[in-house]
């Protein structure tokens, strides 16, 4: 930091993005310093410069009841369920029955201008945790545009009543997993994954995966770890660190027989693999996996996509549900039956 004159001090710079800088941010960023740097390499302060004024104009919306009721209860549901173990969240001692800390005021305030934000969206479960852990990090504004970043340049699509980008998502990393670990396609695979394959039964258990950037699936430390490559490398780094988890538990899903039982293993996977270091160094290796690999599938499954909707426009009942995830073997699953309900590690 000092050899390129950035402040250590509350910093807002952080050092040029180097091969070096790439070192230190894949050994994790400092806790005091990570918030800014999340904002710094992710483009935050360009978006908030360029619109200064939008969040307390959003906020202003939602006084006038703008967002829905439907979103509005929803958000109400699951506030109280953000983090209940973390003091920023859930005081151990209320002053009186009702109230709630600032971060949790908070919470809901962000969220609500999320949602007449990105009306596409709304609000969606997993959001919670993730405008939660951003505001463990950052002033409110700031952590509205960190989670405006992740549903459009991380997760595109993947929050949106249709799911249409998690399906995208999900076919895309059991791609890569054919590619790179063969042998455990063989295992988890439904045959050629192809752009006109549907996605194998397995991958609906690496759907929270994606939605929650790894929160409630990973120990909360190795959560910020990923962040940390997340926000300085890209969506590439959720990839490998899936094809990561699924390669540190190679030979326990090998040993499976039966398909329930393997939905157990992988769902099960990432709650034990509390050394970060040993799935960050799996992740690193993986340079097939590139950022121009990732966007080169999801736009090839998302133009086919849209020639399945031109086939059946005026359908009553559409291939990709419309809301719905295509996952062969399995019924069309909606975001309303899809409720993000993994017990999330303890943030202290």
């Amino acid at each position: 930091m000092r050899e390129q004159g950035c402040a250590t001090h509350f910093p807002d710079q952080f050092p040029d993005r180097s091969p070096k800088t790439l070192r230190y941010v894949r050994k994790g960023i400092p806790p005091a310093w990570r918030g800014a740097a999340w904002f710094y390499y992710s483009g935050g302060a360009r978006l908030l410069q360029e619109n200064p004024r939008t969040y307390s104009s959003l906020l202003s919306r939602c006084k006038t009841s703008e967002p829905s009721s439907n979103d509005i209860e929803s958000i109400e549901r699951d506030l109280h369920r953000t983090f209940p173990d973390n003091i920023h969240f859930k005081p151990d001692q209320p002053a009186h029955h009702g109230s709630e800390t600032p971060l949790l005021s908070s919470l809901r305030r962000l969220l609500q201008a999320f949602a007449i934000h990105q009306p596409q969206i709304g609000y969606c479960q997993s959001l919670n945790f993730l405008a939660g852990l951003l505001l463990l990090f950052l002033p409110e504004e700031k952590a509205f545009w960190m989670l405006h970043i992740i549903t459009t340049e991380h997760l595109p699509g993947t929050h949106e009543i249709s799911l249409e980008g998690a399906n995208v998502d999900l076919w895309v990393l059991m791609l890569a997993l054919k590619e790179s670990n063969p042998s455990i396609w063989a295992k988890v695979g439904d045959g050629d994954q192809d752009s006109t394959a549907r996605v194998p039964p397995i991958g609906l258990c690496t759907t929270s995966w994606f939605m929650s950037m790894f929160i409630g699936t990973l120990p909360i430390e190795s959560v910020l770890r990923v962040w940390d490559v997340v926000f300085y490398e890209g969506s590439k780094m959720l990839f490998r660190i899936a094809l990561a988890i699924f390669k540190v538990g190679e030979q326990r899903i090998k040993d499976v027989n039966d398909s329930t039982e393997l939905f157990q293993v992988v769902q099960t996977l990432p709650r034990g693999m509390l050394d970060i270091g040993v799935l960050m160094a799996m992740s690193c290796r993986r340079s097939g996996i590139s950022q121009e690999w990732i966007s080169k599938k999801r736009k090839e499954r998302r133009a086919w996509y849209a020639k399945e909707r031109a086939k059946v426009a005026g359908a009553t009942t559409p291939i990709d549900g419309g809301d719905s995830l295509i996952v062969s073997g399995s019924p069309n699953l909606s975001r309303a039956n899809s409720t993000w309900r993994r017990r999330v590690g303890r943030v202290r």
